[in-house]
């Protein structure tokens, strides 16, 4: 199982503040995977990739970001990590999924890959089946000429992404259901969809002047920007691996969520 974590925030420069509280939620940090994410500086993609007992003191201090992304999975046997290790990345793009495939991935690989415009078969790097789903998601995006639209409206974006997922059924077969779970941002916005029985859930963190980061207790008087921002801080968390899911919502095999910039979480 690949674990999955992203975040949208309306406070980027309370990004930090918002991953401390929201660590502790999902099951992430392990040592015993391999660790990758992305996020966005200055509207500039960084990424940092972890092996297996890599020290990861620094992996919640990402930038003042939007949008982050992150995914855990098992470490890759005879690849670098930068040909396997998700988020895999595409210009402004993130993308990272999980999910149970056919026993004869590389076959499902390169039936998606067939259907790629020939820029995107070079795109490849390696073996891994999501970045070949990815490509798809790309190409969904292309065929409308939004792959670079800062504008994007998310719902749309979303709708793509649960194309892709149709694809990625269609080609499997119905010999083979496939279940996926599957996360895209691209700074802005974040989208994510769940299809068959993978499990994918979200969460509202709502504002709070509590902030052990901050050494703040909650109980201060709103006197202080720093006070009221962190009041007024909202962030839409997403997993497929919480500690506590019967404190997230589920979303709904087949359905995609949409999150936009105001944080308004849309289904479709």
């Amino acid at each position: 199982m690949t674990r999955l974590f992203a975040i949208a925030t309306s406070d980027p420069s309370l990004m930090r503040c918002e991953l401390a509280r929201a660590r502790s939620l999902v099951t992430l940090d392990d040592e015993g995977l391999v660790l990758g994410l992305g996020a966005y500086d200055d509207a500039q993609l960084v990424q940092r990739r972890y092996g297996v007992g890599v020290t990861r003191a620094d992996m919640w201090e990402q930038p003042s970001s939007e949008t982050a992304l992150f995914a855990a999975g098992a470490p890759p046997v005879g690849r670098p990590l930068e040909d396997v290790a998700q988020p895999f990345r595409m210009r402004q793009w993130l993308f990272a999924m999980d999910g149970q495939l056919p026993s004869g991935s590389n076959a499902l690989r390169e039936r998606l890959a067939e259907q790629l415009p020939d820029f995107l078969q070079r795109s490849l790097k390696g073996p891994a089946v999501e970045e070949a789903v990815f490509a798809t998601f790309l190409s969904e995006l292309r065929s409308l000429g939004r792959t670079e639209d800062p504008d994007l409206p998310a719902p749309l974006a979303a709708q793509l992404l649960s194309r892709t997922a149709q694809h990625v059924e269609a080609a499997a077969g119905q010999a083979h259901r496939a279940s996926v779970a599957m996360i895209a941002t691209n700074g802005r916005i974040v989208i994510a969809t769940a299809h068959g029985d993978a499990p994918l859930f979200y969460r509202l963190l709502e504002g709070d002047g509590a902030c052990a980061r901050c050494e703040l207790t909650g109980d201060e008087k709103a006197t202080t920007a720093l006070v009221r921002d962190h009041r007024r801080r909202r962030s839409v968390v997403f997993s497929n691996a919480p500690v506590k899911p019967e404190q997230w919502v589920q979303v709904v095999g087949g359905r995609s969520i949409a999150v936009g910039r105001t944080l308004q979480v849309q289904t479709v």
